[in-house]
């Protein structure tokens, strides 16, 4: 029964600590679903609309006790739910997150055509490297060998043609490493750097308990891009 108990507890604290809130701003009333999208597009000019097809302004909003959802987290739920409406491409809006106030992320999701999105893909960067931080202040991450900051509600971007080498590492021994040999021209990449938080390494056989890592280094889908 103990053990039960201390199994529900760290499911309610698992929930409390990684609970988000999604809702539509806004809907278009003429659009009518085709189907579940598959894709979830970055639309990379938002000036350019042909062949787009609005479905609706989203808002994701962290709700957590520590903080709040990290952006690709937010960004995550946003696809599942733009999805499920029929949207196969976004178009960022706006992204708020301070050590004040919880993280919000709000998207316009559309239904672009086939034309539409092969024209997208055709401006899309090649072998670059973008690095997110995860809160409204500098995130510290180490590339190839020397500590740098990710500025607060912005990136980093590193150029990665092909036989170059990237490193990265964040949290010392208990952290994420990872190294980056671009062996042919790719699209550009994007990771999410985090600092101290649950999960990423196993506990102990035979007990129970929550693990902790001293950073992360998440790797997202290529249309996460802002």
């Amino acid at each position: 029964m103990k053990r039960l108990y201390l199994l529900g507890c760290i499911f309610l604290l698992l929930q409390q600590t990684y609970a988000q809130k999604m809702e539509f701003l806004r809907k278009s009333e003429t659009f009518k679903k085709e189907g579940k999208s598959t894709d979830f597009h970055y639309w990379s000019n938002a000036t350019d609309t042909a062949g787009l097809t609005w479905v609706g302004t989203i808002q994701a909003r962290g709700t957590a006790m520590n903080g709040g959802k990290t952006l690709y987290e937010l960004w995550l739920g946003c696809v599942l739910k733009g999805r499920k409406a029929g949207a196969n491409a976004f178009i960022f809006r706006s992204f708020e997150d301070t050590d004040s106030t919880q993280p919000v992320l709000v998207l316009d999701l559309y239904l672009a055509d086939d034309a539409a999105v092969a024209r997208n893909e055709d401006r899309k960067e090649r072998s670059v490297i973008y690095l997110f931080g995860n809160k409204g202040k500098p995130m510290p991450v180490k590339v190839n060998g020397e500590e740098t900051d990710i500025p607060a509600n912005a990136w980093l971007r590193y150029e990665t043609p092909v036989g170059s080498e990237l490193k990265l590492s964040k949290g010392g021994a208990g952290g994420a490493r990872i190294t980056i040999r671009p062996k042919e021209e790719s699209t550009a990449e994007y990771f999410s750097v985090s600092g101290f938080g649950l999960g990423g390494a196993v506990p102990p056989p035979g007990t129970v308990g929550l693990s902790v890592n001293t950073g992360r280094i998440m790797n997202m889908p290529p249309d996460f891009g802002d």
